[in-house]
């Protein structure tokens, strides 16, 4: 008897202890509830290493910098996305050893948003967990370090040319089909060398029209053909004009303004109905192009393969007999 009282004894003290092991692994504290943000953030100020950028939005768009420029627009809301769904997974550290996590002055990212001067949220960026699934976080008057769900990191920059829209030219499909003139300008030894070309579209009842096999009807074919008449080689025109159509440039260029465009090196412009587009080039160096276009108040940079799909020899345009299969017209 003794001995089954002494047993349970040891069984109870046992479980007790368990008990008490178990409570103190468990999460005793509670993860501060964020403020649902419910007015639109239209200002967004952005702070590291010691440099501050402002974004605002105008008429819907994001501009960045005093001046201000056009603003990657996708850009600024994917950083003002992560800022409102911001989800806080653990606590981490109440010792405020803020280094460790790169949230100290020199390391950390901040982050706020305003609706016009109301400071919606503010949030301070440290670096990403091991796994680069979650990144280290402080909120504003919080001392503590939290983990937050994603890596905030990646999506996040300080600088004006970091923000700044890099698209410098842009054509919508329907202003491509209306195009009705190309012309190409470039530089010989001083001189302008000029190559027009104009679209042409046969008479639907002409032997040149394509017949539509679904309903028997025959529709007329675009082609570009140069002023002696000579056909212009129409892979080279969609070339062109795919390279142009949604053209990002890599950087813009402060030290050069308009008039150094004055007499570019080779130029090409392009005429429709009701539009007109045209972009200008340098010469080039390093692999890269100074160009300045239509839709851009200021030079910007290009790769020279980016810059090579638009700045071709003429011949590339009239040569059809070097394209044509078996060197036929």
């Amino acid at each position: 008897m003794k001995k089954e009282y002494l047993l349970l004894v040891v069984v109870i003290v046992g479980l007790a202890a368990l008990l008490v092991y178990q409570k103190k692994g468990k999460t005793n504290y509670q993860l501060p509830e964020l403020t649902h943000i419910d007015a639109p953030v239209n200002h967004l100020v952005l702070a590291e290493e010691g440099r501050t950028v402002e974004l605002r939005q105008v008429d819907g768009s994001w501009v960045v910098g005093p001046v201000p420029y056009r603003a990657d627009n996708v850009r600024a809301a994917k950083m003002v996305d992560e800022i409102i769904n911001l989800q806080l997974v653990a606590l981490i550290s109440e010792k405020e050893n803020y280094q460790l996590y790169e949230l100290n002055d020199k390391k950390c990212f901040v982050a706020k948003l305003y609706n016009d001067q109301t400071l919606l949220r503010e949030v301070v960026i440290g670096k990403n967990s091991a796994s680069l699934r979650q990144t280290y976080v402080m909120l504003a008057d919080d001392p503590n370090v939290y983990q937050a769900l994603g890596n905030l990191r990646r999506n996040f920059f300080s600088t004006i040319p970091e923000l700044r829209d890099k698209k410098v030219l842009q054509i919508s499909w329907q202003e491509r089909k209306k195009l009705n003139k190309i012309s190409l300008e470039r530089l010989v030894d001083g001189e302008i060398e000029t190559l027009e070309m104009v679209k042409i579209t046969p008479d639907a009842n002409s032997d040149e029209s394509k017949v539509d096999a679904a309903n028997g009807e025959s529709t007329p074919v675009s082609g570009w053909q140069v002023k002696s008449g000579a056909l212009v080689d129409d892979v080279v025109i969609s070339g062109l004009l795919d390279a142009i159509s949604e053209l990002k440039c890599t950087n813009y260029l402060e030290e050069l303004d308009l008039g150094d465009f004055e007499k570019p090196t080779y130029r090409v412009l392009l005429s429709g109905a009701a539009s007109e587009f045209s972009i200008a080039f340098l010469e080039h160096a390093n692999n890269e192009y100074q160009a300045l276009s239509s839709q851009s108040t200021q030079p910007f940079l290009l790769p020279a393969w980016q810059a090579g799909k638009i700045v071709k020899d003429f011949a590339d345009y009239t040569d059809v007999e070097k394209k044509a299969p078996g060197g036929e017209k």
